[in-house]
């Protein structure tokens, strides 16, 4: 009996052009903190050269990130016209934090009966690295590492990146260099922490869901006092995102 020939290896299309991930990235946070600062104001249109010319990368990872911003709602691609800085309303942006807060209050739940009691332990020194914390940055740390931990612990796979996705596509630090941020937000870390050491999911949902919420009408506040929605160009209008 004739053993049957094996089929030949099915050939792979060619790959195009592939930019490393970090150049990417680092284009896409240039141009949010540009965004979300008020420095590239709502029907700009975004010049790609510049952007490659100001960060020293090509043009490729300047795409990639304005397809990913894209994506994100903060810019508008409008075909055989470029890109431009997206007009986002006051409510996008209070909605933004809103549903944030609702997948992060469910990770704080799951959070409060999956944590470890050695895990609560460092939890808590994170928390009071925040607390002895005296400049900005040391303080951003911190926090992150303090969501980090119980989105971790929280949050399946899924859960995970879709917190990263929400996190990055509307930047917070920009309102951590506000003068009573720390207290106030040390006030909210110790509230949850303090519903996670007695393994009450429902409070550390609740106060984690407010925590965040809040957030968006303090960003709302911040960005108004920029003049985030002041002068906005009429590049873009009319058109929808891409």
């Amino acid at each position: 009996m004739t053993e049957p020939r094996p089929s030949p290896p099915t050939a792979l299309p060619p790959r195009g052009p592939v930019s490393h991930p970090s150049l990417k990235d680092s284009a896409a946070d240039y141009l949010r903190e540009q965004i979300l600062t008020g420095q590239l104001t709502p029907g700009t249109k975004i010049d790609q050269d510049e952007v490659s010319d100001a960060l020293g990368v090509s043009r490729l990872p300047v795409r990639e990130a304005l397809i990913e911003l894209a994506n994100e709602g903060l810019v508008d691609a409008v075909p055989r016209r470029g890109a431009f800085v997206a007009r986002l309303e006051r409510a996008d942006i209070v909605d933004h934090y809103r549903v944030f807060g609702l997948v992060a209050g469910l990770a704080a739940s799951r959070a409060a009966t999956s944590l470890t009691d050695a895990q609560l332990v460092e939890l808590r020194q994170v928390h009071e690295s925040f607390l002895a914390a005296t400049d900005a940055e040391t303080q951003a740390t911190w926090n992150h590492e303090f969501h980090r931990r119980i989105n971790r612990a929280g949050g399946s796979r899924r859960l995970v990146s879709v917190l990263a996705l929400l996190s990055r596509s509307l930047p917070v630090r920009y309102f951590e260099f506000v003068p009573g941020w720390a207290e106030t937000s040390g006030r909210h870390h110790d509230r949850i922490l303090a519903a996670l050491e007695q393994r009450d999911a429902h409070e550390a949902q609740r106060i984690m869901e407010h925590h965040v919420t809040e957030s968006g009408e303090l960003a709302v506040g911040i960005l108004q006092e920029m003049g985030y929605w002041d002068g906005a160009a009429d590049g873009a209008s009319g058109s929808g995102a891409a």
